[in-house]
């Protein structure tokens, strides 16, 4: 059973969060540029050892494309409601709609070894290409937050922080610079935050704290 409401002010407060980040991240992207601080911050976490390779592998997949509709089915199995999968399937139209039809086409800004240079360590298939914002964030975070709705409150931050680790490990495999993994949270947020409020607040019991 889903715990809570979103309510009206915090869907307002959260969208407006999230589109300062999101227009914030894409001004400074905007030029194709990468400005030193952030590259400070790429070269920290693809410094890490090659042997956490595997683990953050295996910790990024959540924010492969099909991870919601993997998530939905998984809520629906323990819910027996088929109608929490249209929150978790609607997330794909999102996605590549929005981040990759528009955000993607009009902030080009190309992946680390293009936009940075090949000290970059590249330890993925995404030598070039558009990178921002992440992908992998965006539906990291969507998915992240929207499985918090079905947890008990104790463990509702772990989807969430697991998201964080997502977008941590796209600088790792310096496939992504910081801001795009932060505006691809930033979209994936609003996403979720947009659709919990349109799908799940019906099914809400405040008084619940089971799962």
């Amino acid at each position: 059973m889903i715990g809570h409401t979103i309510s009206t002010r915090r869907l307002v407060i959260t969208l407006l969060v999230a589109t300062a980040l999101l227009v914030g991240s894409s001004t400074v992207a905007w030029n194709g540029d990468v400005p030193e601080w952030e590259a400070e911050i790429l070269r920290f976490f693809n410094g890490w050892p090659d042997w956490l390779k595997p683990a953050m592998w295996a910790l990024q997949q959540p924010g492969v494309i099909l991870a919601p509709l993997a998530g939905g089915l998984v809520v629906v199995w323990f819910t027996r409601r088929w109608q929490h999968f249209v929150a978790f399937a609607c997330i794909l139209p999102l996605k590549l709609g929005i981040e990759k039809g528009l955000v993607k086409q009009l902030v080009q800004r190309e992946r680390p070894y293009v936009s940075l240079g090949p000290e970059v360590n590249v330890r993925g298939p995404a030598f070039e290409g558009l990178s921002f914002p992440s992908g992998h964030a965006t539906t990291a975070f969507a998915l992240g937050i929207l499985l918090s709705a079905f947890l008990p409150p104790r463990w509702r931050p772990v989807p969430v922080a697991w998201a964080v680790i997502v977008a941590i490990a796209r600088l790792y495999y310096g496939e992504h610079n910081a801001l795009d993994v932060v505006a691809g949270a930033a979209m994936g947020t609003a996403f979720a935050t947009v659709l919990w409020f349109a799908f799940l607040n019906r099914f809400a019991h405040p008084d619940c704290d089971c799962p």
